[in-house]
């Protein structure tokens, strides 16, 4: 269950140590590792990483579950470092949480903990288990790019100023953008990948929805898959607890020849849930991927297109 009353990390400043790490699967482009890394030493941040870093090392992760929890472990308690970045996601976070020690985090003073996708794992285990707030946002393999320098903007604005984040709207992605359900609803902001919380369901790390506003978002899975992991959440009873769901980006899933979009899994699944919707929002795999907190109160108006953070994630 998630704590009532969440610890919040303090907001970097300019010559702050920052690690990234590497908990899910390797970054096959090393060029785009360096890229990341330069984008946060340019914003005045002295980044710490082992070597090789984006190695797979171990069939299709970074290293052996041991060598990926060892390396979290040190980063989150080490008493230099004030954030903590991921390389990407991909796959594995979920082999790590049984070898993570919530109680030693939790004694630690917290860190700024940023990722998406697969981190989504990480995100809910901070949240519920160590007790702190933390941000969905873009990772280290995504920064260097340059091809979305918005939301690598509002990271770094949500990073240093340590303030409330400014309204999240529908409408930069119009043809995604809709109203499921009408509505508004306030609650805590939980959630992250649709696939990863689906795969969680029935596990000691399934997400807790109660009284919360669940943000979803994806990639690659075709639109009766998500109407699969849709339904899953229902059966888990996520939605019966749930204030309200946001959707964000589900970038790549609609079928190849157009004529089925994941916008008919997300109408069929929600229509008759009694539950506010809105759908459309810029985060996710999509560009831009604007970052939000988890474990803050959100308010969300599915009418108005709007989502409003009520509280800020860093003290």
């Amino acid at each position: 269950m998630p704590r009532s009353k969440l610890a919040k990390p303090a907001p970097l400043s300019h010559g702050d140590v920052v690690r990234v790490v590497a908990p899910s699967s390797p970054l096959a482009n090393p060029e785009r590792l360096a890229a990341g890394v330069a984008t946060l030493e340019s914003w005045g941040l002295r980044v710490r990483m082992r070597p090789g870093l984006f190695e797979r090392r171990h069939l299709y992760f970074a290293g052996r579950p041991e060598e990926r929890a060892g390396e979290l472990m040190e980063a989150l308690l080490d008493p230099e470092a004030k954030a903590i970045f991921p390389i990407r996601g991909g796959y594995g976070v979920t082999t790590l949480l049984p070898l993570l020690d919530a109680a030693a985090v939790a004694a630690a003073p917290p860190k700024i903990v940023v990722g998406c996708s697969d981190l989504t794992a990480l995100l809910t285990w901070l949240v519920q288990d160590v007790g702190q707030t933390c941000v969905h946002g873009p990772m280290v393999g995504s920064l260097g790019s340059g091809r979305d320098e918005q939301g690598a903007a509002r990271l770094r604005s949500l990073l240093f100023d340590g303030g409330r984040p400014s309204d999240i709207t529908a409408g930069q992605h119009a043809a995604d953008s809709f109203c499921v359900s009408p509505g508004v609803a306030t609650g805590r902001a939980v959630g992250g990948s649709l696939s990863l919380l689906a795969a969680q369901c029935g596990t000691p790390w399934q997400v807790d929805a109660t009284d919360a506003v669940l943000f979803l978002e994806d990639v690659g899975e075709r639109p009766y898959r998500i109407d699969r992991l849709l339904v899953q959440l229902e059966q888990a009873g996520l939605f019966a607890q749930a204030a309200g769901v946001v959707l964000g980006d589900f970038t790549g899933c609609d079928e190849p020849n157009g004529t089925i979009s994941w916008r008919h899994a997300a109408q069929r699944v929600f229509r008759r849930l009694p539950i506010p919707v809105l759908a459309g929002l810029p985060f996710g795999h999509g560009n831009p991927n604007l970052a939000w907190p988890l474990g803050v109160r959100v308010h969300m108006d599915a009418g108005a297109g709007v989502v409003s953070f009520r509280e800020a994630p860093l003290a």
